[in-house]
């Protein structure tokens, strides 16, 4: 119990010390429908980002995109940590969730949960460029028939500006 305390406490104590920045986001999204990559749906996404943690260790950044895929739009909500193995470069990891905008049949579930991985790097003056990759973990079916799946796998690619 101690151990979780001074976990806790160090944690803590971390992120009131962290520098907490904003920013913005956008570029390059497509969508892979299935599991199989039988079709792919190119798009662009737009958003707005916060950062904070450990500088040159970890960070984390949870941020609210819009997404648009030819008549679909989603508002998707990564919620992102940040490894730091080099200075500048860092390894992503983490929750993704997606809420599909719009009219959507009864059959095909508004929400979409996943685990993203991804790479990122801190080039110059608050400029920052990642790639991106969500696994969808729930079934997009509703009510599936048995053994019926399907996924909406999301790959961003794109430029942030911290300001």
């Amino acid at each position: 119990m101690k151990r979780v305390v001074l976990a806790f406490a160090m944690m803590m104590f971390g992120l009131t010390n962290a520098q907490v920045k904003f920013g913005i986001n956008g570029g390059f999204s497509s969508a892979v429908v299935s599991d199989d990559f039988d079709e792919l749906t190119a798009g662009y996404y737009a958003g707005v980002f916060t950062e904070f943690g450990i500088p040159g260790f970890a960070k984390m950044q949870p941020a609210v995109n819009y997404v648009k895929f030819k008549d679909d739009s989603y508002l998707q909500i990564p919620v992102i940590m940040k490894f730091y193995f080099l200075p500048k470069v860092n390894v992503q990891l983490g929750p993704q969730f997606a809420f599909r905008l719009g009219e959507v049949p009864d059959t095909i579930n508004k929400t979409n949960f996943g685990a993203a991985v991804g790479l990122g790097a801190d080039l110059f003056s608050g400029l920052l460029i990642e790639a991106r990759y969500a696994f969808q973990l729930n079934n997009a079916f509703n009510s599936p028939a048995a053994g019926e799946k399907l996924h909406f796998n999301l790959f961003n690619v794109g430029l942030g500006l911290r300001l």
